[in-house]
């Protein structure tokens, strides 16, 4: 048994009696939290206490000055994309879908667990301890698997593997009504960048990956991720569905992110994409969907009926110009809502504090009645409690007994913090990720002083700095191919 004492820190637990502590103590044994008290009560159980009255532990965090929160979830990442923060500003939605494949493809083992640790080194630094990684972004192998459940177990993250799978045309990033020049429908079918594999094949590597890596008590799930509805067949869709519920895991996608997408879904199915997912089962609380910007009322009503998980992502949202998803309604409407960053590609930064205070702000500006806006604490709580439901993991996004120990200190010496008048509100408005001091996943101090100790984080950044530019030498020709295709979107 491992036990750990956070002594003296202010705690804002978001438990189920939302306690704020200004002093108080954490103890922990074996990375589940055992009890949480105000300085001076009584704490732990029989036999776990020191000669000083607080309880024993092997290691001791001293929180003078620091408040305990509850780790973040950022519920949709892509960590291929750790290594393109600064690549794109203007393109378009398909444009950039083309130039990140050219970015993506075709890397070693080794370059996935750099991108994948990389991405790690990110959120450890700005407070986040869960992530969703919608891995990777073309086709892959149990090698490229095998490489980024590596780097998570090497990070010391809480981690879901979201399988990115699909077996359909990604028509939503071709030119309706403009035909390819002969020249680029040749380079097309040679640098074939987005040949979908047999469904049997993907079901087999789908499964495989269940089978070897996903153990929820080690930090890690894995989950069958469509891409995209509209790349998918039904065969997929329902592939994905019966999988998540013999394996009892969760199921993560994309969903319409992008107007064109809800064009495409009626001309297909004569129905929603919402209506098309509720007719093949789609929709649980096991479903998580990234975006899910181009979506009416009676959608929204949908998801809340079914208990599905928007993850909204509003900062790449801004960036590719694709929309502002309706949060505010669906908040009102019941639907749970978590947060997540997207990758640096469209968002060039895993800081889950600006889609925090981005979450609680846009919808604002539309909204005339100030009732119906996202508050701090709403906000904060997309960001912890809705996190933990898009990544099927009960037992995380609160500091209180029983829950694991996903905790992070911030330094409260730090003028954002200076004074502490409403920590919640601090947390979404004021804060950026700048004052985390240390963090904690499952009971491991991960991050101490601002600084990565779990792993060699400078060793990382040097291994990535020369990645890209040999990526794109290697995949010279499907970039080429990719900034043509770009250029077919005004």
């Amino acid at each position: 048994m491992s036990s750990l004492l956070i002594r003296d820190a202010a705690i804002l637990t978001l438990d189920r009696d939302d306690r704020y502590l200004a002093r108080g103590d954490i103890h922990v044994v074996d990375g589940r939290i055992v009890s949480v008290h105000a300085a001076g009560d009584a704490g732990g159980g029989p036999g776990t206490r020191g000669t000083d009255g607080a309880p024993a532990a092997d290691r001791v965090v001293d929180g003078r000055g620091l408040l305990a929160a509850p780790g973040l979830v950022n519920a949709h990442t892509h960590s291929p994309g750790a290594l393109l923060a600064g690549t794109m500003d203007t393109e378009s939605h398909p444009a950039f879908m083309w130039l990140n494949q050219a970015d993506t493809s075709g890397r070693t083992p080794q370059e996935v667990y750099i991108s994948a640790m990389l991405n790690a080194v990110q959120m450890l630094l700005a407070g986040v301890t869960t992530a969703i990684d919608h891995f990777p972004a073309q086709n892959f192998g149990p090698e490229d698997i095998a490489a980024a459940t590596r780097a998570y177990a090497d990070s010391g993250m809480r981690m879901v593997l979201a399988v990115r799978i699909f077996d359909d045309t990604f028509g939503d990033i071709f030119p309706r009504d403009t035909k390819l020049p002969p020249d680029l429908e040749r380079e097309l079918a040679r640098v074939a960048p987005l040949p979908p594999k047999p469904l049997a094949q993907t079901r087999e590597l789908t499964e495989d990956a269940i089978a070897r890596y996903h153990a929820p008590a080690r930090r890690l799930s894995v989950f069958p991720a469509p891409t995209n509805p509209v790349r998918c067949t039904d065969a997929l869709l329902e592939m994905s569905r019966d999988i998540a519920e013999r394996f009892g895991v969760g199921i993560h996608t994309h969903l319409l992110e992008s107007k064109v997408q809800t064009r495409l879904a009626q001309e297909r199915h004569g129905c929603t994409m919402v209506e098309h997912l509720e007719r093949l089962g789609m929709l649980s609380p096991k479903l998580s969907c990234a975006h899910t910007i181009w979506i009416d009322d009676p959608d929204i009503e949908r998801l809340a009926r079914h208990g599905v998980v928007v993850v909204h992502n509003p900062e790449s949202n801004l960036k590719l110009g694709t929309g502002i998803a309706p949060i505010g309604r669906m908040v009102a409407a019941g639907v749970t809502v978590a947060l997540g960053s997207d990758g640096n590609v469209t968002n060039d930064n895993q800081q889950l504090h600006e889609a925090m205070r981005l979450a609680a702000c846009l919808g604002r500006v539309v909204e005339p009645d100030r009732r119906k806006w996202v508050t701090a604490r709403q906000a904060l709580a997309m960001a912890t409690r809705g996190g933990a439901a898009a990544a099927q993991l009960a037992d995380i996004g609160r500091i209180e007994a029983g829950c694991r120990a996903d905790i992070v200190l911030y330094d409260l010496s730090r003028p954002e913090w200076t004074p502490v008048n409403d920590p919640v509100r601090q947390m979404v408005f004021s804060e950026t990720g700048a004052s985390v001091h240390t963090v904690v996943v499952d009971g491991r101090v991960l991050v101490e002083a601002g600084r990565i100790t779990a792993f060699d984080a400078a060793a990382v950044i040097a291994e990535a700095k020369p990645m890209l530019a040999a990526i794109r030498e290697r995949n010279r020709d499907l970039y080429a191919f990719a900034r043509r295709m770009g250029e077919l979107f005004p």
